[in-house]
């Protein structure tokens, strides 16, 4: 029995040093290089440009689904209260792996054309853009962390969207949004990438859900069969068919319900991911 209480003990003090140290290491990293890193933020010209293309595109914001807004605030705040021992575990794992910002900022591009900071984990390394510059995650990307492989697998660096959703600059279920230094890009090649962006981006998507890694063409086809079918049911009927796929760890390609009512987009052939 005594021995019991003298391991527990330890066991205890044990955690509570390390707790310590990881406590300690935030304060000191929060100092020095900040919590969050603010990766890339476009410059003005960039900015100006992704709205120029969207005002001389005229087009048509279609009307929000009623209770599409109460899905999202409601869905968010279950989401932050399940997963926020998760969130401990997670900034735990990407610290000790390399300590640093916890969050990573996405400066994305959203409703209307407009640049927003998404939220997300940080799941490669620090500064991983210094050399190359702004540059789309390839499959295998060697700049991943080994947590961050993991965090990617089941989509666990989105979890801080939820912030995004809380805020409205996001929805539970919408166009994936993309950076703005390769959206302005797309633009160039493709105006009509403009469409994607009548509604609010979302964590959860058709593209995101059959395929990873897709050219903008696909990704555009694929958001505006989104927005012809957008609805409340629809939001739930993808929310689930996210989840399971997250679970199953693989996306089923071209399933044909969700992609037979739109032709295809011409336009570049260069792949992105989610």
């Amino acid at each position: 029995m005594e021995a019991g209480k003298v391991m527990g003990a330890w066991i205890f003090n044990a955690l509570l040093a390390a707790a310590g140290v990881f406590v300690g290491g935030l304060v000191t990293t929060r100092a020095v290089v900040g919590l969050i890193e603010d990766n890339a933020p476009p410059q003005i010209e960039v900015r100006d440009r992704i709205l120029a293309h969207h005002a001389s595109r005229g087009l048509v914001y279609p009307p929000e689904p009623r209770l599409k807004r109460a899905l999202d605030v409601t869905g968010a705040l279950i989401g932050l209260v399940v997963t926020l021992p998760l969130w401990v575990v997670i900034a735990c794992l990407i610290w000790l792996e390399e300590p640093g910002p916890i969050l990573f900022t996405k400066n994305a591009v959203g409703k209307g054309g407009v640049t927003f900071r998404q939220f997300k984990f940080r799941s490669m390394t620090y500064e991983a853009e210094r050399h190359t510059g702004p540059v789309a995650s390839p499959a295998n990307d060697p700049r991943t962390l080994r947590c961050g492989r993991w965090l990617r697998r089941w989509h666990l660096d989105e979890l801080p969207e939820l912030i995004n959703v809380l805020a409205g600059t996001m929805s539970l279920v919408g166009p994936r949004p993309l950076r703005a230094v390769l959206v302005d890009r797309y633009l160039e090649e493709l105006p009509e990438f403009a469409d994607r962006h009548t509604v609010r981006p979302g964590i959860a998507c058709i593209a995101q859900i059959q395929q990873y890694h897709i050219s903008p063409a696909d990704r555009l086809r694929k958001d505006r069969v989104y927005l012809r079918r957008m609805s409340v049911g629809f939001d739930i009927w993808l929310l689930w068919h996210a989840v399971v796929t997250t679970v199953r760890g693989s996306r089923p390609e071209a399933e044909s319900d969700m992609t037979e009512t739109v032709p295809p987009t011409p336009g570049p052939g260069k792949r992105i991911s989610c």
